[in-house]
């Protein structure tokens, strides 16, 4: 446990490391200073005028501010906290985490959390959570962010409880990877361009001449199988047919769609509202960036917000 005025060391935000009794450091109030100035005086006045009832009061004073200081460093120590991020954050919009307590304690804390998004030392900074067995989450919200990856996060806490006379003080550290999506930005391009614009064949399981001959799937039914080929050969080969037509390829997404010197954060954010767009009425999509290139599949929004965050 530090005292006074060092800096604990922070405690990882992960879900399983308890805030230990060194992470901690205690701090006098004013009535905590007053108690002990009196305290002090009390004490002075009984050892010279041998005083019992001063005594007395300095055994109770002291015994109330010892007391006090382990009901506090017991409000913290053992507290293990985890956050539940969203699934998706957007650069320039406020940045929401949900703090859960994990700790199995059914007592009740009151934890003082350092929310404010600018820091101006005075009590409006601080947010009460009362944790309960009924009340385990606590919403922390962040300024908006840039695009990329979130800074490590520290996040101050005190405590006070039960009398008010010190304040337990103690630090956490959030050092998970989030992305910060980028910021979308409507916009319109003269032309949509496809991964392929050119036709193609397509293959059929129906006509009436076969074009060629495949290997035999199992699922393939009875009329669809070679038997005059199969009478010559021995090979179980299966008909299938061929038609023109014109193959729907996905929709190309690429960083080649904007003129030379657009800035890259431009870009990004433009990039990323065709992905929003092109996902909201489910057409197939690939997005193309220098060197990269994410084929349309499943989990593709995620993947692509996700390389736009760090690109």
């Amino acid at each position: 446990m530090w005292l006074w005025s060092e800096t604990p060391a922070p405690t990882l935000i992960d879900g399983h490391t308890a805030l230990r009794a060194r992470n901690i450091r205690v701090n006098l109030t004013r009535m905590g200073w007053g108690v002990a100035i009196a305290s002090f005086l009390l004490w002075v006045m009984a050892v010279n005028y041998q005083v019992n009832v001063a005594h007395a009061l300095v055994f109770w004073l002291v015994g109330i501010l010892l007391f006090g200081a382990l009901a506090g460093v017991r409000q913290l120590t053992g507290i293990v906290l985890a956050i539940k991020p969203q699934q998706e954050y957007f650069a320039g919009k406020e940045c929401v985490l949900t703090l859960r307590a994990c700790d199995s304690c059914k007592r009740t804390r009151w934890l003082w959390l350092q929310t404010a998004q600018e820091i101006t030392g005075t009590a409006s900074d601080w947010e009460l959570w009362t944790i309960t067995p009924e009340n385990t989450e606590f919403l922390w919200k962040l300024p908006p962010q840039r695009r990329g990856i979130l800074p490590p996060l520290i996040l101050a806490g005190a405590s006070m409880a039960p009398f008010g006379l010190l304040m337990i003080k103690t630090q956490w550290e959030f050092t998970e990877e989030l992305v910060i999506f980028p910021e979308p930005l409507e916009h319109t391009i003269s032309a949509q361009r496809s991964s392929d614009d050119v036709p193609s064949t397509q293959i059929s399981l129906s006509g009436q001449d076969p074009a060629y001959l495949l290997p035999h799937q199992s699922s393939a039914s009875m009329r669809q199988i070679a038997w005059k080929h199969y009478a010559k050969t021995g090979d179980l080969l299966d008909k299938y047919f061929e038609q023109g037509g014109k193959r729907v390829e996905p929709l190309l997404i690429s960083y080649r769609d904007y003129p030379q010197g657009t800035s890259l954060e431009k870009m990004a954010s433009m990039m990323c509202y065709r992905v929003l767009a092109a996902d909201a009425i489910g057409e197939k999509y690939i997005l193309e960036l220098p060197r990269q290139r994410y084929e349309a599949t499943t989990g593709q929004r995620t993947k692509c917000l996700n390389a736009l965050g760090r690109w």
